[in-house]
This record gives structure tokens, sequence and C-alpha cells, in this order.
């Protein structure tokens, strides 16, 4: 095997050094996520004010997000959140249709759209047009 020229033995070594900063950086990363997360718990755990605030924020993201209403007071906030969900809704307004998102999802089916909505159809006209199918074909041998 040929002796490595400079060159490559500089490659390798700064590709060395990128792998273990890498690895290194991975580790701190890692680290430093579990301390966030254990201190968020821990402090999630012994502040019941900022547990509930933080849980009237999500559902009031929530139910504007779905495009619901939000309540107009929580009793259980203090004053400084309250100042923020009224500049939250009043940033967001809700969608004019607001009957709710089942009505806002298209489901792709075929002939969906030539199809006319069931409030139009007259279920005596389809019962009469089908007895009529079913006395013109003489079933039963009669």
């Amino acid at each position: 095997m040929p002796p490595m020229s400079f060159r490559e033995i500089y490659a390798n070594e700064v590709l060395e050094q990128r792998r273990t900063r890498a690895q290194r950086a991975r580790f701190w990363g890692k680290v430093v996520s579990l301390v966030l997360m254990l201190t968020i718990a821990v402090t999630l755990r012994t502040e019941p004010q900022l547990r509930r605030a933080l849980i009237s924020a999500a559902m009031a993201g929530a139910m504007q997000v779905t495009g619901r209403s939000v309540p107009a007071a929580t009793p259980d906030l203090p004053e400084r959140f309250q100042d923020g969900f009224q500049a939250m809704s009043a940033r967001t307004p809700a969608p004019a249709n607001s009957t709710g998102i089942r009505d806002r999802i298209k489901v792709n089916r075929p002939g969906a759209a030539l199809a006319p909505p069931p409030a139009q159809i007259d279920m005596r006209a389809v019962a009469q047009e089908l007895q009529n199918n079913l006395s013109s074909h003489r079933l039963n041998g009669g």
C-alpha cells in the first residue's frame, strides 16, 4: 500500500474531527433536551395555575382552529392571560360558516358532486318508482 499523501492525511483528520464534533453535539443535545423536559414536567406538576393556563390556552387555540367561538371569560385564569386570549380572538376571526368542522370536510366520493343532497330526494316517488318497476317484471311467477 503506497504511503498516504499529506492531502489524504489532512482530509481524513478533518473528517474524523467532524465526526467527533457531531457525536459530541448529539450527546449534549440529548442531555439538554432531557433536562428541559424534566424542568417542564416538574414546573407543570408544581404550578397548578400555570398548568391551568396552558391547558386553557391550548383549548382556546384548538377552538379557534376548528372555527368555534372562544369563551369570553374563564374564571380560573389570571387577568393577564384573559387579555392575551381576547387579543388572540380579535386577531383571528372565526370563519363565516361557523357551523362546525364537519360541514367543512369534503369527502372525495365518485359521483358525489352529481348526486342531489339527501334533503331533496322524495322518498315516496322513489318507492312508487320501485313498485312500478317490480310490478312490470312480474316477480314470483305472477
